[in-house]
């Protein structure tokens, strides 16, 4: 096993050199042209690679080099990408800077000493900036800690090493269940982990291993078939799929010590999309442990409340996602870096997926239903939320001003200038309450409303490549289950859902975002193969989401 492991991310990492030595465009970010110089020392320094002691690496390398001094600022910040003199940005060039140097002086090749040098004072440069540089996210802080306990270790300036534990000081934002406060795959994967692990090494800080340990028996329980759930992230990958490969090398750190919860998520991600040979090559040869062999693996079912307000149920057959942890009730807005996506539920059975369930109400334009209280009792998940809208009453006698020049205010769906805070208001209430109940082929849901008389459509939105049948045809893949049921079949599996609840003109088949995407003229509706169920609020809806697989019965 360490033998064909190390041969297999070598020849990997091989292939991803030789496609930047052949035909790749020009990189013209600093972070792509540091990556680029790592690959080509990564490859050069491992013994058994096939560019081992090769002059193309190091002719490559070294113009690269140059090219990165070219995007080096006067301050020692690098200057491409959307954020302006940023140390953070910097930082993850700078954090594959350091690695890189320790591959060169790891096993010193004389050829490459210039290489060595120049990035050592790349690192010079920029250790002052970084020292002195502040952040904008919560895991800014700790690839730029990490980057300054490598800047202390090369450039000998003690000042970036207490400025690491400066940022440390503030506390790890992850919560009992190891997650972090951005709740994101994405940043977890290529930011707070990496980071905190070097951070550990560099600062002799065990805590912050069993920090990442945690967090990454958390991403083995969201996991599912290769993908990570998102739908509670407050990051950019909160409508986007995310998958493993990111997290192999992390999880084989772990499973190298004896965690065989994490060498069975090692041994799958080390054959998923994104995962990166290159540093896998580059921590490998840093740390031949981790070539060692791991143990054979446990993949137990899962049946998890994570604190935030997300249910997660899985087994071999099925896979149930329940999510009331969004931040737009709180917030009182949709805004970047808050969970803002109004999936309530995702399902899978055998091969089929319901990536999404949403409730959209046409309510004075305050968008789909996403829960402000969430909570389970014998097996049922109940989401509930509350809103309300006014109509303003005129302003009293005192507050009137006869040139009409009134403060603009944000009322909680639009902003005018009408001093609403002055103004008494009639409110219109709508509350829903939807309960989950779990069931050994599906969910049963249960959806109650009180308060106006508005409509809703339920969309059950698809993963592409099935097939539907039933229900009244909208065109584009899309139906109306207007009575029976409707059935999105993969192969031998399918997930059949009803019963129709009727149609009218008054409850129209369609999505409503809401006025925070409308008045831009966007939107975060889904596309694919989707079902509505609609209907009023006068009445309760009561829904089955049943797991079938041909020959089997219901279930599997």
């Amino acid at each position: 096993m360490p033998a064909e492991y190390a041969t297999r991310i070598t020849s990997a990492a091989d292939e991803v050199l030789a496609s930047l030595l052949d035909d790749a465009p020009p990189a013209t970010a600093h972070r792509e042209v540091m990556r680029r110089i790592k690959t080509a020392a990564a490859c050069a320094h491992a013994p058994h690679s096939r560019w081992h002691r090769h002059p193309d690496p190091l002719r490559a390398a070294s113009e690269w080099l140059v090219q990165l001094r070219g995007l080096q600022a006067a301050s020692g910040l690098f200057t491409s990408g959307d954020n302006v003199d940023s140390p953070p940005d910097s930082s993850f060039t700078l954090n594959d800077l350091v690695i890189t140097r320790d591959l060169l002086d790891h096993a010193p090749q004389p050829a490459w000493a210039e290489v060595s040098h120049g990035l050592g004072e790349i690192a010079a440069q920029a250790a002052g900036a970084v020292v002195d540089g502040g952040v904008h996210t919560p895991n800014h802080r700790w690839e730029i800690a990490s980057a300054l306990a490598g800047l202390a270790r090369i450039t000998g300036d003690e000042r970036a090493r207490e400025r690491a534990r400066q940022w440390l000081a503030e506390g790890v934002d992850v919560d009992e269940d190891g997650v972090y406060s951005e709740r994101s795959a994405n940043y977890a994967a290529y930011v707070s982990n990496p980071s905190l692990l070097t951070l550990a090494a560099e600062l002799d800080r065990p805590d912050l291993r069993d920090i990442v340990h945690r967090n990454l028996h958390a991403i083995i329980d969201l996991t599912d078939e290769g993908e990570v759930e998102t739908v509670h992230s407050r990051r950019q990958d909160q409508r986007e799929v995310f998958v493993t490969g990111p997290f192999a090398t992390q999880w084989r750190r772990f499973a190298v010590g004896g965690c065989s919860r994490c060498a069975a998520a090692a041994r799958e991600a080390e054959s998923a999309a994104r995962y990166d040979p290159v540093d896998a090559l580059a921590q490998t040869l840093l740390e031949p442990e981790l070539a060692t062999g791991i143990p054979d693996g446990v993949t137990a079912p899962v049946d998890r409340r994570f604190a935030l307000g997300l249910w997660r149920q899985r087994n071999a057959d099925r896979m149930l996602t329940v999510h009331g942890g969004s931040d737009v009730p709180h917030a009182g807005r949709v805004a970047s870096g808050l969970a803002c996506n109004p999936t309530v539920l995702r399902l899978r059975h055998g091969s089929v997926l319901l990536d999404s369930l949403r409730l959209s109400r046409d309510f004075f334009g305050l968008g789909p239903f996403r829960a402000q209280r969430a909570q389970e009792s014998d097996g049922v998940i109940t989401l509930t939320e509350d809103l309300s809208a006014g109509y303003y009453q005129p302003l009293p006698e005192a507050e009137r001003r006869p040139d009409g020049d009134y403060p603009v205010e944000f009322e909680g769906r639009f902003a005018a200038a009408m001093a609403f805070s002055r103004r008494a208001s009639d409110q219109v209430r709508l509350q829903t309450t939807m309960r989950v109940r779990p069931e050994a082929d599906g969910v049963r849901l249960e959806v109650d409303f009180t308060g106006a008389d508005v409509p809703y459509a339920v969309e059950l939105a698809f993963r592409p490549g099935g097939q539907l049948t039933g229900g009244r045809d909208l065109g584009g893949g899309v139906v109306e289950l207007v009575e029976g049921v409707a059935t999105y079949r993969v192969g031998a599996d399918e997930i059949v859902v009803g019963p129709g609840n009727g149609t009218g003109a008054d409850r129209p088949p369609a999505y409503h975002p809401g006025e925070a995407y409308t008045f831009l003229g966007g939107t975060d509706a889904l596309t694919g193969p989707r079902v509505y169920v609609t209907g009023r609020t006068t009445s309760r809806l009561v829904l089955t989401i049943q797991g079938r697989s041909r020959g089997a019965g219901p279930g599997r």
